[in-house]
């Protein structure tokens, strides 16, 4: 364990190390003073529009964080040839890909859990009331991020930076809109065409589950029941993908 925490620790320093993350961070906090100063046209409806334009622009950037660093991570230290001097210590590759996975997840949850933390502060300050509810959506947005993650690792394990980044993003996009996806091939499609969309919507990561804006916005708590399950979901899902990404890189051969 304190074999993997190290790695963790280092892909930490190395993520902080890269420019965007201050670029992003500077912009989430844009991001946030804009939505309230779009306030005013919402027609009384300020505070409404803040909080949901907030936690969707700090769920974006981080979600594009994660996609765009992860997704060069391991090829930066095989490039760099740094793998080989870490792998020639007493250290497995799944210890080193789970590090790279918990590294690089507490990161951008870490700058998630800051962006929310100013837009509960301009709430406050604009409103007078703090908006408690908005941790609650931060916490399943900090689960979907480990699905997000996963995935990264997974397809970086086995594929170039731009492959990994592709697909990932596509993962995110298709598992917001498996529901979707479902119901129209349930529509009068083919037999075959219904099961291969009913294969894929399984496959695919569920991640309207971690969506509560709408509730928040509304001040409407997070239920602890939906908490509980997300968590769990989230934390299997990630778990299995993890377990699969280390699967293949303890098979694939360096050059």
């Amino acid at each position: 364990m304190s074999r993997v925490i190290a790695i963790a620790r280092n892909t930490l320093r190395e993520v902080v190390r890269e420019r965007v993350v201050l670029i992003l961070a500077l912009f989430g906090l844009a991001l946030v003073i804009a939505s309230q100063a779009l306030s005013p046209l919402a027609l009384g409806e300020g505070r409404k529009v803040v909080i949901d334009f907030g936690l969707a622009g700090s769920s974006i950037l981080a979600t594009l964080l994660t996609v765009f660093l992860g997704s060069s991570l391991l090829h930066k230290e095989l490039e760099r040839r740094t793998v080989y001097a870490i792998l020639a210590k007493p250290i497995r590759r799944e210890e080193f890909l789970v590090g790279k996975f918990l590294g690089l997840w507490f990161t951008t949850s870490m700058l998630l859990i800051s962006m929310a933390g100013i837009l509960a502060a301009v709430v406050t300050v604009a409103y007078g009331a703090t908006p408690w509810s908005v941790f609650g959506a931060v916490g399943l947005s900090v689960m979907e991020l480990s699905i997000v993650t996963a995935v990264v690792v997974l397809f970086s394990s086995f594929t170039t930076p731009a492959l990994t980044a592709f697909f990932a993003i596509a993962a995110v996009v298709s598992g917001h809109f498996a529901e979707d996806l479902r119901y129209f091939a349930s529509q009068g499609a083919p037999v075959g065409v219904q099961a291969l969309a009913e294969a894929v919507y399984w496959t695919l990561p569920h991640l309207g589950v971690f969506n509560a804006r709408g509730l928040v916005a509304h001040g409407i708590a997070v239920e602890p029941e939906r908490l509980g399950f997300a968590f769990a979901y989230g934390a299997l899902y990630a778990g299995g993908i993890v377990i699969l990404a280390g699967t293949i890189f303890r098979r694939r051969e360096f050059r």
